[in-house]
């Protein structure tokens, strides 16, 4: 049922995204953005992923990535705009233990369909603004790699390498949704609107791919640099 409701709202305001250019040419901007993810697992189970790893409590930290990709903004009136977007988006956790350290890094082609509302300032060229929506991520590649001392490790999630290696594989969903909520500002530089974008991205849904999942949740912080071009 939750999948079914997101799909439905990605299809309205995408469809609200497209049909907006035909009322106001004026009113459109493209442009792209990139920028780093500070991403961690959350949800109620997220602890058990390292007695599940290290059958021991070692630190869950947050791991970071970068994040870019490209987006559209089509107003509706002056203050209000949809916004869809696509990201190349680097996720996944860090765990740290006496100067050991694994990474589980999943990355993802994210797709947020976003409601903008642009904070006008009369006669300034700074324009603040505040978003919210949801997103839905298509799985690109899961890795698991590690280094302790002289030795470190690279493999897939899946596969015989990490079996050996752990005696199990990390099964990771294809698609994840989730919801976005953030801001930004941007300001006039010479034609184009440049600007600073931070945003927090909360998992839905576990992306534990197991048949009797445990609740890992995707949790992300992005900050990214923006250029758009109005049209």
């Amino acid at each position: 049922m939750l999948r079914r409701c997101l799909w439905a709202v990605l299809g309205v305001l995408f469809a609200a995204g497209l049909a907006v250019p035909q009322a106001s040419a004026q009113g459109i901007k493209l442009g792209v953005k990139g920028g780093l993810n500070i991403a961690n697992i959350g949800g109620s189970e997220a602890d058990s992923l390292a007695f599940l790893l290290f059958d021991a409590d070692v630190p869950k930290k947050s791991n970071a990535g970068f994040v870019a990709g490209a987006f559209a903004e089509f107003m509706i009136g002056n203050m209000f705009a949809i916004q869809p977007e696509v990201l190349y988006s680097k996720k996944g956790v860090k765990f740290e233990e006496s100067g050991a350290e694994v990474k589980i890094k999943v990355d993802y082609i994210e797709i947020p369909v976003l409601l903008k509302i642009n904070i006008p300032i009369e006669g300034s060229k700074v324009h603040p603004n505040v978003y919210a929506g949801p997103a839905v991520a298509i799985k690109s590649s899961c890795k698991l790699s590690g280094s302790a001392a002289s030795v470190s490790v690279d493999v897939d999630c899946e596969g015989q390498d990490i079996v050996d290696l752990t005696g199990f594989e990390i099964l990771v969903k294809s698609t994840d949704f989730g919801l976005v909520f953030g801001g930004g500002v941007s300001f006039d530089v010479g034609g184009a609107d440049v600007g600073v974008d931070v945003r927090y991205t909360l998992g839905l849904s576990t992306i534990d791919d197991d048949p009797d999942p445990y609740d890992f949740k995707n949790q992300v912080i992005s900050i990214m640099g923006t250029v758009g071009f109005s049209r």
